[in-house]
């Protein structure tokens, strides 16, 4: 009996370990990017999950390694890991990377500080109100042609927290942001009472898809993510992909 115990113990083990073996690997080189994905977020965030899970349906494991952005996207193209995410779809990516599906419609509001609504209901409107921005960050062809234009004041900050706390101190009106992004990083830098003197015009000045993106120099990748495309719309035709995505969307 005990003999058969142990034949049967390996035998598990044995599957296992093939299991393990036969699951192929998907690396992703991704930027910090909380509430949506992030090294010290449960399960690397929702979006992780969700692309974790569209990779296993299909019969890969997904890894994520996580960098700043640029770097993100150097190791892509160096070739030291499968693909990268999440990006815009641009000419120059097509031209070295299949890009998949959008994995997520990014929504990009102006937040206002509730004791100074503005009155966006014209080009001109949107004109004589101060904006805060970040360093470097393109918040679309229509917004950035303004901004170079000089047609709105937009003061540049390094991060969040800051831009937040001047709108905070009515020291700027307007500060553009991802919804699910903004909501997160004020929970996070800010009190419950602060939290509530912030809004967000409810119409989203840029809605934008993001993909993840594997490299063209390995022919089989177009068709990795033709199977990933369909294990990510089996998702949300379940409602699974809305579950998931539900965890970080809280305003």
């Amino acid at each position: 009996m005990k003999k058969l115990i142990y034949v049967c113990v390996l035998s598990l083990v044995f599957i296992f370990s093939s299991f393990l073996v036969s699951a192929k690997q998907i690396t992703l080189s991704v930027g910090e990017w909380p509430p949506y994905m992030g090294s010290d977020l449960p399960n690397n965030g929702a979006i992780a999950e969700i692309i974790t899970e569209a990779f296993s349906d299909i019969g890969y494991q997904a890894a994520f390694e996580f960098y700043p952005w640029a770097r993100a996207m150097e190791q892509a193209q160096l070739g030291r890991v499968d693909g990268t995410g999440l990006w815009l779809k641009t000419e120059s990516r097509e031209s070295e990377f299949y890009f998949s599906e959008p994995v997520l419609e990014e929504k990009h509001v102006f937040f206002y500080n509730r004791k100074n609504k503005p009155r966006l209901d014209s080009f001109e409107a949107l004109k004589s109100y101060s904006y805060v921005g970040l360093e470097d960050f393109s918040y679309g062809i229509d917004l950035d042609n303004i901004i170079r234009a000089k047609q709105i004041n937009m003061h540049r900050v390094s991060n969040d927290e800051q831009a937040f706390g001047m709108l905070l101190k009515n020291r700027v009106s307007i500060y553009p942001q991802e919804m699910a992004v903004g909501y997160y990083l004020l929970r996070q830098h800010f009190s419950e009472q602060e939290v509530k003197n912030i809004g967000h015009i409810e119409q989203p000045f840029m809605r934008k898809n993001s993909h993840i993106m594997l490299s063209k120099a390995d022919k089989n990748n177009a068709d990795i993510l033709k199977m990933f495309d369909e294990a990510l719309l089996r998702m949300k035709q379940s409602g699974r992909y809305d579950q998931l995505l539900a965890k970080v969307i809280k305003f």
